[in-house]
């Protein structure tokens, strides 16, 4: 008992209120992929939450998983909260969501023209309209999950209050996920807990790909990803030797005669790979290709 009391009370240094830190650590099998799952879910819930807290600026941060039993849960969430509980998965696995009162209260002030600042004595339990807010609100969050986890379907039970201050069994192994929204006034939470069992189901291991077949064959020139590649070509007219003096006294109007070669070759860098004829395409200098060159002729 002294061994696992001075194990805990190293977890609690950290700076996060004692409560949210209660427990055990997730199962090692999924906790990482759970992890990952909350870190994605904070940046799908920023938007939403912005709104709820009337602040642009609001983050979301996971502060890590916990397991816990049915009967910690309520020490494990703000005082104030407004619970719900969904079903998700062909087992119907219960999943329980906590929002913190208090948010959902000074959220409420503000629709109704108010600055949103309602102090710190707060009802026993929330009124109906603050429950209408919060199931908008729960909304949002379901969607941000099932987002997450590719579609997962999540159906609201219809619970009455007693349900919900014990949506689980006492003796219940939970793993809870709890997020810390900041904003300019302050922090709340909000709390996602399931039974650890229901894990897998949540998170599913992802079955591998199967590998797409390998093609051996080589893709052709008129093939991606050859096709679209730009190279420079260029068609030199004509090679003309000048001596210095009369290159030294060019000046505007200065007509100089040239020959222009009857094989124009046209090249791609260094290495001439057709030649042509000098003409006019609809007003335009064009080249007319009388000669190609193969590979092993260019090389």
């Amino acid at each position: 008992m002294t061994g696992r009391a001075s194990s805990r009370a190293g977890r609690r240094a950290a700076n996060h209120a004692g409560v949210l830190l209660r427990g055990r650590e997730a199962p090692v099998e999924l906790g990482p992929e759970f992890e990952r799952f909350a870190a994605r879910l904070c940046g799908a819930l920023r938007a939403c939450v912005a709104g709820v807290a009337n602040d642009a600026e609001a983050h979301v941060a996971s502060l890590g998983t916990q397991v816990l039993a049915g009967a910690e849960l309520t020490g494990h969430c703000a005082p104030l909260i407004a619970p719900s509980r969904h079903r998700f998965g062909v087992a119907g696995h219960a999943l329980f969501l906590a929002l913190d009162g208090h948010a959902i209260l000074e959220q409420l002030d503000r629709t109704f023209g108010g600055t949103g600042e309602i102090g710190e004595r707060l009802p026993a339990e929330l009124p109906h309209t603050a429950r209408l807010l919060s199931q908008r609100f729960e909304r949002q969050v379901l969607a941000a999950m099932a987002g997450e986890l590719g579609g997962l379907e999540f159906r609201t039970d219809t619970a009455s209050p007693a349900e919900l201050r014990t949506p689980f069994a006492p003796d219940a192994e939970l793993t809870a996920l709890t997020l810390e929204v900041a904003t300019r006034r302050r922090t709340w939470h909000i709390v996602l807990a399931l039974e650890t069992a229901s894990l897998s189901s949540l998170l599913p291991k992802r079955a591998s790909a199967p590998r797409a077949p390998v093609s051996r064959r080589k893709p052709g020139i008129d093939e991606a990803p050859f096709a679209d590649l730009p190279l420079a070509a260029s068609a030199r007219l004509v090679d003309m030797e000048m001596p210095l003096h009369r290159l030294a006294a060019i000046q505007l109007g200065t007509v100089l005669p040239i020959m222009v070669a009857r094989n124009v070759p046209l090249q791609v860098g260094e290495i001439v790979i057709a030649r042509g004829t000098v003409g006019e395409v609809d007003d335009q200098v064009a080249l007319q290709i009388t000669q190609t060159f193969t590979a092993k002729e260019i090389r």
